[in-house]
This record gives structure tokens, C-alpha cells and sequence, in this order.
């Protein structure tokens, strides 16, 4: 899994590597031109993540995927009953 892997795969998220002296460190994704509410980041949505490998990223962007699609279907049954 690269970069450009995950890049493709999530469009909505800044991915790179993270460095330090000894070489790349652990892999870090933020969310693309987003600012999160209080509600969502208190629902665990986070304006940025990471992880020590691609896999294990790519499984929390898709956690965070499933959140946001819990509080999208939230707010429109929400919209509904009024």
C-alpha cells in the first residue's frame, strides 16, 4: 500500500508519511478544505488521523467514513420530523 494508494482511495484526505531522523514515520491523513463542528468531533469524527501503517490508516478513514455517514443519516430522519 502507498500513498498514492490511499490518495486514490480517500480523495477527501491529505495523506502523507511522516519522518524523522531515522526515516518515514507512521502515516498521517486530514481532511481536504473541512472544518468539524463541535458535534462531530464529539460523534469521533477527527480533522486529522494516523497510524503506524497504510493498512492499518486505511481502516480508520474508513471508520471515520461510517461515522459521518451515521451522522449524515442522523440529521436527515432528523429533517424529516419536522
Amino acid at each position: 500500500m502507498t500513498v498514492q494508494n490511499l490518495a486514490a482511495q480517500f480523495p477527501d484526505w491529505v495523506i502523507w508519511r511522516g519522518a524523522s531522523e531515522t526515516g518515514p514515520q507512521g502515516w498521517y491523513a486530514t481532511r481536504r478544505a473541512v472544518s468539524l463542528s463541535v458535534e462531530q468531533l464529539n460523534a469521533g469524527l477527527a480533522q486529522t488521523v494516523w497510524s503506524d501503517d497504510g493498512p492499518s490508516l486505511a481502516l480508520e478513514l474508513e471508520r471515520q467514513s461510517e461515522i459521518a455517514s451515521r451522522l449524515a443519516g442522523a440529521a436527515s430522519s432528523q429533517d424529516g420530523e419536522a
